[in-house]
């Protein structure tokens, strides 16, 4: 079905429609001034959106600043209705880092989930460099290197006591932020799931990640939780290798997710981050 079909079923007008930068698995349209309509990019996406019409409801309740639901229907064509948030996409601001660790905060207290949303269980990232060293990926000792970080920060992360709602993909362009400087909400619930939260910290561009503990304030001793969810994310892409030069999104580049921690590191990051550092080659 087309995207004029279900303008037809809302009874709106091609011309009230303005196309938005959409993202991987949807393309997003401004409807009038006052409302946000998104259509899966192919059928593989349907579930993400649907996932994300069970999801809201639950997050608003949590008091999440996300935008509300205001219609999903599959027929005649999937499609999700929002309320718009007022800004634009966050540039990457340690202020709205901040607000963004607090609304986590109430998010990880949701720790039931609907049916729609699955439960993430992380890959063994010592069986993950053992596939990129035996493709060719990675080199034999680059290997072993990876895997003495892990085992050190293995060594010091508590079990995660709980799961929780993870919102999934809390990156730039899923922040949206006023001029002067405040969040206005986290948008594309697609990637919900049920995890361990320090996930939610993963794919943020690693700078913005200390401001967003400082929100978070209930994450004492997280960081390398954080950061061996960030390296296998990292290590993971490897395995998919090609360019995607449309993408609007920081990680989009293959090799980006390992450049940003090497940033990170090179950058004199504040303490306790020094001391969950790679070890000396």
């Amino acid at each position: 079905m087309s995207l004029g079909a279900i303008l037809d079923a809302i009874g709106r007008r091609p011309d009230e429609l303005t196309p938005l930068p959409g993202g991987v698995a949807n393309q997003a349209y401004l409807l009038g001034a006052d409302l946000v309509l998104r259509v899966p990019r192919s059928e593989a996406f349907a579930a993400d959106l649907r996932k994300e019409a069970a999801v809201l409801p639950i997050v608003r309740a949590a008091g999440v600043r996300t935008a509300d639901l205001v219609e999903y229907a599959e027929q005649p064509a999937p499609y999700l209705m929002t309320t718009r948030l007022p800004g634009a996409e966050d540039t990457g601001s340690p202020t709205v880092a901040r607000q963004v660790g607090a609304e986590l905060a109430k998010l990880h207290r949701v720790t039931q989930a609907p049916p729609e949303v699955p439960q993430d269980d992380p890959a063994d990232p010592h069986a993950l460099l053992d596939d990129l060293a035996s493709a060719g990926w990675i080199g034999a000792a680059d290997a072993m290197w990876l895997g003495e970080w892990f085992t050190r920060l293995e060594a010091d992360i508590a079990p995660a006591s709980r799961r929780a709602l993870i919102h999934g993909d809390v990156a730039p362009q899923n922040l949206l932020s006023t001029p002067d400087g405040h969040l206005s909400g986290l948008i594309d619930w697609g990637d919900a799931a049920l995890a361990d939260p320090a996930v939610d910290f993963a794919k943020l561009p690693f700078a913005l990640v200390p401001a967003a503990l400082q929100g978070y304030r209930e994450a004492d001793g997280w960081e390398p939780r954080i950061l061996w969810h960030r390296l296998c994310w990292a290590l993971g892409r490897l395995k998919d290798p090609e360019p995607r030069t449309a993408a609007r999104h920081w990680s989009a580049p293959p090799a980006s997710r390992l450049l940003d921690l090497l940033h990170f590191f090179a950058t004199d990051p504040p303490p306790p981050w020094p001391s969950h550092a790679p070890p000396k080659w």
